[in-house]
């Protein structure tokens, strides 16, 4: 089984930038206030650090988040997600880097591992929809947790993925 350090220095930057990819996708696809961009980056970069051991069994998802953390810990800077999501190309660049992911692992990982790295990129995308309320009224009235664009923007994810979407966000109304 690949490691990251066993991809070229091209595939590693597209390794790392499908994290922010996923994340993008989703905020890109359904704009909102400043706050909930922010928190949904935070989410997306909650869920890839803390999420580490749910991931021991893949070496190339573990190494990945081992480099993140090794990023961190030298306090190194990451991109401004809310930048990144309010650009006016971000949701084309984002499925671009997704689809470009998607290729490297089919023909570079296990089948095994590629699944798993997939999957790891959609719920990435799907914690990054459900991170904020959505659609809210005046005051923040009212809302829900992932909206219908959100929604599309899951399936669009993982039609270019190639993996399933996640029932749960499809079914929280």
């Amino acid at each position: 089984m690949l490691v990251y350090g066993d991809f070229t220095g091209d595939e590693q930057v597209l390794l790392r930038r499908s994290l922010l990819a996923a994340a993008v996708a989703v905020s890109a696809a359904s704009p909102g206030r400043e706050e909930e961009t922010v928190s949904e980056g935070f989410a997306a970069a909650s869920f890839i650090l803390d999420r580490r051991d749910d991931y021991v069994r893949f070496p190339l998802i573990t190494s990945v988040i081992a480099w993140l953390q090794e990023q961190a810990n030298a306090e190194q800077a990451f991109p401004d997600f809310v930048k990144v999501a309010e650009a006016p190309d971000a949701l084309p660049q984002a499925t671009e880097t997704l689809r470009g992911v998607a290729a490297l692992l089919d023909t570079r990982v296990d089948p095994d591992e590629a699944a798993a790295y997939k999957g790891w990129l959609m719920s990435i995308a799907t914690a990054v929809a459900a991170a904020g309320k959505e659609d809210q009224g005046f005051l923040g009235r009212g809302g829900v947790a992932v909206n219908d664009k959100e929604r599309l923007a899951l399936a669009a994810i993982a039609g270019v993925l190639g993996v399933a979407s996640d029932p749960a966000a499809e079914t929280n109304r």
